[in-house]
């Protein structure tokens, strides 16, 4: 007989029983309408859930908004109950096809029970949980402003971690009282990407700062902007306080930043100092631990703005990194198509000689060109004249223009022209290039040292002991300037240390002012060349130079090959 209930008893008869036994009986009778309203219930619990998703999502779209932690545990709570429905639900077959008697027993009491007494309670919660959904009436909230608004930053960013993990400590260490930091070097090497990347940490990393406001400086500051990119982080940005004299921004900003720790990044400072004071900074407040962070292309800058113990130079980046970068901004899709070429995506690397602005340029031009061919034409291309290829001008050379623009006096422009008569990479000993200017007439022996103090403070030279060099783009820049922006004044010739053995043709000489063959091997010229114009010419072999300079040239120069072109 097991678990089977006889049809001896009638159907009344049991339904005595089972009420003379209680309520409790309904949860076998009452199962089929139960899981039929167990499923309704549910069915109404997902609409009410779809029309407060809709109103989030809608106002999600506006920004700094974000759901209530209330309605986001609703939904969490939510999902965990459509789980518990759907896996009863899923024994619901199995449980009617064991009803019997109409509904009124079961072949199983124990299991039937069970489960019936389940879907009940499960029912009462489902319309419990709609009933708390229907009672949520703020749905989405502000979201309070941080203390630092995230910046875009670049996808691909190689070769910066060391410096901004020290940068960081600096801002970070209360204990060493560093208050002012600077971060310097050429244009186009990362210096921007590198205090973006220091504004985003205080996004995702612990600190105590209260506010952390940006301004971009520019060539020529626009104090008012920056004043203003000052008060709209600290909440002055009515039309009101627009209204009000600069002065009396400055003392809103003074009283405000005086009972806040704050960090003030400004990006792309010139050689102009910037006074913080008129602003409004209180600088009284960086003993309490508040910080400025800038950035230039001016060692020179660092100590104008008092980042005298806090000064980091960011460097252009070595080959795997630089590597890196260019791999991830051509894609490998495109490399992949050179996989017969291996070296030809990395000889292009290599000559935008580790400028990260250079890296990307040449990078976005060449992540659309499969074919080896154009990889072979483009390397040649830029080898030979940076400004002919694709988007360097504009882009590159431009850019690193700015600092050639910004020197104070033509002295400093000529000498650093100047420079690009030497091969590249080549490291010239200081005393003997003040000699050359000297001899040139752009300085004189008070003022040479001086120059080129100021030219590696500009970061476009860089000192390597008794010797400095010049940086392979800053050489590109400078003769691109001589060349085609400065033409009518300069026009330089330059076949340095490139192991020619004839000279230039005849024509390339006329009209040229200045002309360096040096470290060649080169020993007559075919023809004797006409240059009405030439003041400078280089010639030699290992580094003792041999020249003609600043001398009245008239409408002819006739050089005797046995005299200019011997070699040492």
């Amino acid at each position: 007989m097991g678990g089977n209930i006889s049809t001896f008893f009638s159907a009344d008869t049991i339904r005595s029983i089972l009420f003379y036994v209680g309520g409790q009986a309904k949860y076998i009778w009452g199962l089929k309408g139960n899981l039929d309203d167990l499923q309704t219930q549910k069915e109404n619990l997902i609409a009410k859930k779809q029309d407060l998703l809709n109103k989030v999502k809608l106002a999600e779209q506006q920004p700094r908004i974000r759901r209530t932690t209330t309605v986001e545990l609703w939904f969490k709570r939510l999902e965990e109950m459509e789980t518990k429905v759907e896996n009863l639900q899923k024994e619901g077959d199995q449980q009617v096809d064991r009803l019997c008697l109409g509904g009124f027993c079961s072949t199983d009491l124990i299991s039937s029970y069970d489960f019936g007494k389940k879907v009940e309670n499960l029912r009462e919660k489902v319309i419990e949980l709609k009933k708390e959904g229907e009672a949520i009436k703020e749905v989405y909230e502000g979201v309070p402003e941080g203390a630092a608004v995230e910046k875009a930053v670049d996808r691909t960013i190689v070769g910066q971690k060391s410096i901004l993990d020290r940068v960081w400590r600096c801002i970070t260490d209360q204990e060493k009282n560093e208050e002012i930091i600077g971060l310097y070097g050429m244009g186009g090497i990362g210096k921007t990407t590198l205090l973006k990347q220091v504004n985003n940490k205080f996004c995702s990393e612990e600190h105590d700062f209260d506010v952390v406001i940006w301004s971009v400086v520019s060539r020529e500051p626009n104090m008012k902007q920056i004043q203003e990119d000052i008060g709209k982080r600290i909440g002055f940005s009515t039309d009101s306080w627009q209204g009000k004299s600069f002065e009396e921004r400055a003392s809103d900003i003074t009283n405000t930043l005086k009972h806040k720790k704050f960090v003030l990044l400004l990006d792309d400072i010139w050689e102009s100092e910037i006074d913080l004071t008129k602003l409004g900074v209180p600088l009284q407040t960086l003993d309490s631990g508040s910080r400025i962070v800038f950035t230039t292309r001016f060692e020179g800058t660092c100590g104008k703005m008092g980042a005298d113990k806090n000064r980091f130079k960011v460097s252009y980046l070595g080959d795997d990194d630089a590597w890196k970068l260019f791999e991830g901004v051509v894609g490998r899709y495109v490399l992949d198509k050179l996989s017969d070429f291996p070296t030809l995506a990395k000889d292009m690397a290599r000559q935008c000689h580790g400028l990260p602005l250079a890296l990307k340029t040449v990078g976005y031009a060449m992540a659309s060109k499969e074919r080896p061919e154009e990889w072979k034409e483009a390397i040649e291309i830029l080898s030979a004249s940076a400004s002919k290829f694709e988007g360097m001008e504009k882009k590159v050379l431009s850019s690193l223009k700015f600092s050639y623009d910004s020197l104070p006096k033509d002295e400093l422009r000529s000498c650093l022209l100047y420079c690009c008569l030497f091969p590249e990479d080549c490291e010239i000993e200081k005393t003997e290039l003040i000699e050359y200017w000297k001899s040139e007439g752009f300085v004189d022996s008070s003022s040479g040292w001086g120059v080129l103090g100021a030219l590696v403070r500009a970061c476009l030279l860089e000192e390597a002991g008794d010797r400095v060099k010049m940086h392979d783009m800053i050489h590109d820049m400078a003769l691109w300037i001589a060349n085609e922006v400065e033409e009518e004044e300069d026009n330089f010739l330059v076949r340095a240390g490139i192991g020619l053995t004839d000279a230039p043709k005849i024509e390339e000489w006329e009209g040229v002012k200045r002309i360096s063959l040096m470290r060649n091997k080169i020993r007559s010229l075919p023809q004797i060349p006409t240059c009405p114009r030439l003041q400078t010419l280089l010639l030699n072999q290992k580094g003792k130079a041999q020249e003609k300079r600043n001398k009245k040239i008239h409408s002819h120069m006739w050089l005797h090959t046995s005299q200019y072109l011997s070699v040492q």
